[in-house]
């Protein structure tokens, strides 16, 4: 950024010595601005530490990202699920899933329970216009619950959305039961759940409006054989186990496998290396006598000690107890890098062991503490240095701003004053100049007087 220029008044002279005048303001308005060159340079400094410590944010913030990925990974993420029969099942983990067999036998898919308006009603040729009855207030009856439902609009495609809205555990919709040229337009109502559900729908005056097409039924099954009567269930995804979820999809037996899978914490680790060395490279160019805008910033090294105290951690037991164990070191440029098949001979148990979790001790809850440690809001390295920067950025700015203004009034007070000056000379150049005319006058009369 430059220095605000300045407006003078202006400053014409007349007299010989202007020139001079004008040098005298020039010479003093440089002299007061030389601490805002100063500052002015101090804040671009500045200036560029905050735009490397935006950037060192960013890297560090990924690898923050690649460090939950990791967690995410040695988690639910660690785990998979196959069926032997996706005919009949298929399986999802969650929180809390454990390895293991299960022996799914299920018995009936169940089925909803769907009604209809009743023959003989209102006939709707136009849903958006008629309804099957006159009423406006209805009551919905689904098992021994009720409803008040209130269709003001007075149409069949209201009375569904308002159904639709109660709250009820029900799904409404419109359907034709006649031709395209002779339109029979019904009200079907059918149960969100798999079960016997009774649902009844009466007008104001208590007529019933409803005909049950089918009553519904459970869902039925048994977890390795247990119990011996089948359990009934509503839906038809249902847990067998702590995080893990069966979605039923046809009837007989399958079996359901739970197994360990790194996988996806091969894929993470390959992220968690590219985002350490991002971060490990941006800080090498703020090293060294052609560093960038941090070079001899103490930041430098902290941020540099915290990468390494993340990746030198040591487990205290277990067989493996260092990233080297599972195949990550550093190549001879010091990056980091990932040996997948050094990472696939080590036990998955072993593996899931050593990362641990961010809340629950191992690597991940080091380099949670590191990370936070760093990148926290409030009281993080990195925001906390951004802030501070940012602060003295703005009272230089405000230093800048205060003495421009002095120098704008320095540079006005001294045009007026040298223009006074410059006046007051050119009018004694003037009177000399009078004088001197007068007394040449004088000396050419006189010789004439006298002849010669």
């Amino acid at each position: 950024m430059g220095i605000t220029p300045t407006n003078p008044a202006s400053f014409t002279g007349s007299s010989s010595f202007s020139a001079q005048l004008q040098q005298v303001i020039t010479n003093a308005v440089a002299a007061a601005t030389a601490p805002i060159t100063q500052l002015q340079n101090q804040q671009t400094t500045l200036t560029n530490q905050q735009s490397e410590l935006q950037t060192l944010t960013s890297k560090f913030q990924s690898l923050q990202s690649a460090i939950d990925a990791l967690n995410a990974a040695t988690g639910t993420g660690a785990y998979s699920a196959t069926s032997s029969d996706s005919s009949i099942a298929t399986a999802s983990v969650g929180s809390g899933v454990m390895a293991g067999t299960y022996t799914v036998t299920i018995g009936s898919l169940g089925s909803q329970t769907n009604t209809m308006s009743m023959n003989g009603l209102t006939t709707v040729t136009d849903p958006a216009s008629g309804n099957i009855d006159a009423s406006t207030t209805y009551t919905l009856t689904v098992n021994s619950q009720t409803y008040t439902i209130s269709d003001p609009s007075g149409t069949l495609n209201g009375l569904a959305n308002a159904i639709n809205a109660s709250g009820a555990n029900v799904s409404a919709t419109v359907v034709n039961v006649g031709s395209s040229s002779a339109p029979d337009y019904r009200l079907a109502i059918q149960s969100n759940e798999y079960a016997p559900d009774s649902i009844q729908l009466t007008d104001s005056s208590n007529t019933q409006l409803l005909t049950t097409l089918n009553s519904g039924s459970y869902v039925t099954y048994q977890v390795n054989g247990q119990p011996s009567t089948p359990i009934n269930a509503t839906t038809r995804t249902v847990a067998v186990s702590p995080g893990l979820s069966v979605t039923f999809t046809g009837t007989g037996t399958t079996s359901i496998t739970v197994a360990q899978n790194t996988s996806a914490l091969a894929a993470a680790l390959n992220s968690f290396v590219n985002a350490y060395n991002s971060a490990a490279q941006e800080l090498v160019k703020n090293r060294g006598q052609n560093g960038g805008a941090l070079t001899g910033n103490s930041i430098v090294y902290e941020l540099q000690d915290a990468l390494q105290n993340i990746v030198a951690y040591i487990a205290p037991s277990g067989n493996v107890n260092a990233l080297a164990s599972i195949g990550l070191s550093f190549d001879e440029n010091g990056n980091l890098q990932f040996d997948q098949t050094a990472f696939d001979q080590a036990s998955p148990n072993d593996v899931l062991s050593f990362f641990g979790s961010e809340t629950g001790g191992g690597f991940l809850q080091n380099a949670e503490n590191v990370m936070t440690s760093i990148t926290d809001p409030t009281t993080g390295l990195l925001p906390q240095a951004t802030q501070s920067i940012t602060s003295e950025i703005s009272d230089i700015a405000t230093r800048i701003a205060n003495d421009q203004a002095q120098v704008n009034q320095l540079q006005q007070t001294l045009t007026q004053q040298m223009d006074a000056a410059d006046a007051a000379i050119s009018a004694l150049e003037q009177q000399l100049t009078e004088i001197t005319d007068l007394f040449s006058a004088e000396q050419t009369q006189t010789l004439q007087f006298y002849g010669h």
